[in-house]
């Protein structure tokens, strides 16, 4: 009658043993990461729920599910970031796919530690499993942050929980810090404390103000150098953010209002910041290698972006919104695309320009003006109508009244002007939020209020200068880009800045700017 004991203890799950799982798992379509991701969900969801299952059986199986996930997680992911669209329903199925993995994952595991707990006699072998299985779970509840994060939510408080509540279970059964493969061998050694301290400081890097690549990229430099970073019990220099383990919030930055209590935990990623810097250098120097050691999915320049980004908010003296904001009810007009508000911002007179004939002068001409209707001498663009909520010195608050359009993104160059005035000013999406009824509210960086749309005419490279050319062969024709001149603190044009269109201008070519009666030639 042994086979009969054998049965009742068998679960009553189609995967009631590692082996029948893995032959389950083989039939996932490889050619599809988001049906392949919501079938394994749904295995987390039922070998959780099912009763019946040895706690260390339960966790393998759940282990093996998480493992087979990983590489169309990842797949869905690089497909997400491709084309990020906060109200796209395709961008939004994807971000979802992964969302509710996610959810499971953290669940399931959450489930394997709390019937660790409840195990009388827990084996050796099981007891070695659980500080990956808490790793894995910290990292699940982390990847909801960031997911939330990119699409710019708030977090609410249940992820702060479970995040706090199992770093507390690692804590008190001594292995916060103890160091172990996530995943395969091969990937950097993590600990409960360092997946923890990966989320608390993606979260304090202002990551509203980044692309979701751009967190992307900070979530996984965090991951790298989460060893460098500061955990402590009591507060100090070097830690200039706090959290409470206790209090299901937000991580806080450190200041002398905070009233410390026995639960709170201070951290901060200063001793990281000499890395960084060692990093962004050798990304200046050698885009390749930085390219090897931080991922190959990412452009080197958006790399580097971040790795700036990361140093000054991770330094001490991080950067703090102190501008007084102004409620205001009143709306604004809005136009995007950067040769569009070249044409409609102050153009400089080219009239006036040193060095064009009177062929060129017509031809840029043309060129700065917009489309003109048939029947009317009026120009044909289309503005959108915001409602602006605040205003402070360099800045306005905005909500989107409906779903926006694919480029309101973070670093998206946009013209805006008061309703019924025909000034432009030039602005830059800084911040998105989205609230629980999914309406975006925007916050936009003035750049200038008064732009000055200019040319600037492509004089080539070294030996291949344009005029070169033209002296030699007596044919050459120069190719001319739109430029958008910002002006300095006192609006002076002499120490400007420039704004070009991203990918318009070639690295190192001469360039001269037609400006007023005498050009100037600068290399780019």
């Amino acid at each position: 009658m042994a086979w009969l004991k054998i049965l009742e203890e068998k679960p009553d799950h189609p995967m009631f043993n590692v082996e029948e799982a893995k032959k389950l798992l083989a039939d996932l379509p490889q050619d599809n990461p988001l049906n392949a991701l919501d079938e394994i969900t749904g295995w987390l969801a039922s070998v959780k729920e099912t009763p019946g299952f040895r706690p260390e059986l339960r966790a393998d199986i759940i282990m093996l599910l998480d493992e087979t996930a990983q590489p169309h997680h990842a797949n869905l992911l690089q497909h997400y970031l491709a084309e990020v669209h906060l109200q796209d329903f395709e961008s939004m199925r994807r971000w979802q796919g992964i969302l509710i993995f996610m959810r499971a994952a953290a669940e399931a595991y959450a489930a394997c530690i709390d019937e660790y707990q409840q195990v009388e006699k827990k084996s050796p072998t099981f007891k070695a499993k659980v500080p990956v299985i808490c790793v894995r779970l910290i990292r699940a509840t982390a990847e909801q942050i960031k997911l939330e994060l990119m699409r710019y939510t708030k977090i609410e408080p249940p992820l702060w929980q479970q995040l706090y509540q199992y770093y507390n279970i690692a804590a008190a059964n001594q292995f916060a810090d103890t160091v172990v493969y996530a995943y395969a061998k091969g990937t950097p050694h993590t600990s409960a404390q360092r997946e923890l301290l990966r989320a608390v400081l993606l979260h304090s890097a202002s990551p509203d103000t980044l692309t979701p690549e751009q967190i992307e990229v900070s979530y996984r430099i965090a991951g790298r150098l989460s060893s460098h970073f500061d955990f402590k019990d009591a507060p100090d220099a070097d830690c200039v953010h706090c959290l409470d383990l206790a209090q299901p919030a937000p991580p806080m930055d450190m200041s002398d209002q905070i009233q410390v209590t026995p639960t709170m935990r201070f951290f901060g990623a200063v001793r990281a910041i000499p890395k960084l810097e060692e990093i962004i250098l050798e990304s200046e120097r050698s885009q390749t290698e930085a390219e090897q050691r931080l991922d190959n999915d990412f452009t080197p320049q958006g790399k580097l972006t971040v790795l700036k980004h990361l140093q000054v908010y991770w330094s001490k003296d991080h950067p703090h919104r102190r501008q007084e904001r102004r409620g205001i009810s009143t709306t604004i007009e809005l136009i995007h695309g950067f040769k569009l508000i070249s044409k409609v911002v102050t153009n400089a007179a080219l009239d006036q320009m040193a060095d064009l004939s009177a062929e060129e002068v017509e031809m840029l001409k043309q060129e700065s003006k917009l489309n003109l209707t048939d029947a009317q001498e009026d120009v044909e663009y289309i503005t959108e109508t915001w409602d602006v909520l605040d205003l402070s010195i360099g800045g306005i608050g905005a909500r989107i009244p409906k779903a926006p359009a694919d480029w309101v993104k973070i670093g998206a160059l946009c013209g805006l002007k008061a309703t019924n005035n025909n000034v432009w000013w030039a602005g830059m999406i800084r911040r998105l939020e989205t609230d629980a009824e999914e309406k975006i509210r925007v916050g936009i960086e003035i750049l200038t209020k008064k732009p000055l749309s200019i040319w600037l005419r492509s004089l080539g490279k070294g030996t291949e200068l344009a005029s070169n050319w033209e002296s030699r062969s007596g044919s050459f024709k120069h190719t001319y880009l739109p430029a958008i001149l910002v002006p300095d603190a006192q609006d002076s044009y002499a120490e400007a800045t420039m704004l070009m269109e991203s990918g318009g201008y070639r690295t190192d070519y001469v360039y001269e700017v037609m400006m007023g009666e005498k050009n100037n030639n600068i290399k780019l």
